[in-house]
């Protein structure tokens, strides 16, 4: 194997492949970066069983030339030495070592025997499942992914729910706490449910080139497949029933209190730090009341207490309701919704609340529910 290749492509494509090894793990050869080089490109591989990472860099020769074909696993040192190097630079493999030369510097690297590499499931790339641009891709993630769970206690809850039935697709993400939901046309004509890791979404919309598409290939039951431009990442489906979500979103409100999205999120984010206090440094516990004007209060013996009053757009039905909850779940709420003005509607004080966009200038439909917190006071 011997190549000359521009140190930015082959940056790109170790940094992305990369994010997925482990420091340590229990196939040491998972440790390392395949690299396979043939006459038509370089393709890198890194993964740690659960997530798999493929980037193919073609051989066009001006940013790659191809001298002599090969396949290694480097050790992922590779990363550091080639972000340190000169523009250019040429990699020779001699058996399992690897020479790294560029101006000056020349490194050999001990390599591992690529025929040890594991096999992954092999996964029909031919016609993809969904078709999302980068930005609605990232927009879907970034407003349900960050609700699921992070406990091990219900490991299906660590995942993000796609339930595509005809022509919509829903994404559901819940940790029992709060839940997180969009709803959006597609046309798409398949029915297919799925839980896809949290972990693995958010790590996606990091790697990914937005101004490519991303295409979705759901055909394995096992791993799902995103195509995003010569980035192919792998992901292992988290098995088991997702719990039925739909009955959990209440209906039927007591009161629809409209208030600027901003204005709202500011004082849940002035109030954090002695709600947070309050609560042991865990989420914070903030108590809204609404009367005349939205009342943002949060009070702990040791540290102090804060009170901010945020004035509301309208308000309908009752005026008059007390609401505690956590303030964290409250502000990545808000933050998700990126509209001018929010819908808070209430039920009671002891059911759950939702946080929508007031106005309904998108085709995608979404909602926060966040549950209330018992206080001496409710």
């Amino acid at each position: 194997m011997k190549f000359d290749v521009k140190k930015a492509v082959l940056v790109e494509g170790l940094t992305k492949v990369s994010k997925v090894i482990a420091a340590k793990s229990t196939l040491p050869i998972l440790q390392g970066i395949l690299m396979e080089v043939t006459e038509q490109e370089i393709k890198l591989t890194g993964s740690d069983t659960n997530e798999t990472i493929s980037h193919c860099i073609p051989v066009d020769g001006e940013n790659v030339k191809v001298y002599e074909t090969g396949k290694t696993v480097l050790q992922k040192q590779v990363v550091d030495i080639v972000k340190k190097s000169r523009k250019e630079i040429t990699f020779t493999l001699d058996g399992f070592t690897t020479t790294i030369r560029s101006g000056k510097g020349e490194f050999d690297l001990n390599g591992l025997d690529p025929e040890e590499y594991p096999k992954f499931p092999k996964v029909d790339l031919e016609k993809p499942t969904l078709v999302f641009n980068g930005n609605q891709f990232k927009d879907f993630i970034k407003k349900t992914a960050f609700a699921a769970s992070d406990k091990d206690t219900r490991p299906v809850l660590k995942g993000v729910f796609c339930d595509i039935q005809g022509d919509c697709i829903k994404l559901v993400a819940t940790d029992s706490h709060r839940l997180s939901r969009v709803t959006h046309k597609t046309s798409n004509s398949a029915d297919i449910q799925l839980v896809v890791p949290a972990k693995s979404l958010e790590n996606a919309i990091k790697l990914f080139d937005l101004d490519y598409e991303v295409e979705v290939f759901a055909d394995n039951g096992q791993l799902l497949a995103f195509r995003n431009g010569p980035t192919i990442y792998l992901t292992r489906l988290i098995e088991g029933n997702y719990p039925e979500t739909s009955r959990l979103i209440p209906s039927d409100f007591k009161a629809n209190m409209r208030i600027n999205r901003k204005e709202f999120l500011s004082g849940l984010e002035q109030i954090y730090d002695i709600a947070n206090a309050s609560d042991g440094n865990t989420k914070g516990t903030a108590k809204l009341h609404v009367n005349g004007e939205a009342c943002l209060s949060s009070h702990q013996a040791q540290t102090g207490k804060g009170r901010i009053d945020i004035p509301y757009e309208s308000l309908e039905g009752e005026d008059g309701f007390t609401i505690s909850f956590a303030v964290k779940y409250a502000i990545d709420s808000l933050k998700a919704l990126e509209c001018e003005e929010v819908d808070f509607k209430y039920t009671d004080s002891m059911r759950p609340f939702l946080l929508s966009p007031s106005s309904d200038t998108s085709d995608l439909e979404e909602v926060q529910l966040i549950l209330p917190v018992r206080t001496i006071e409710s």
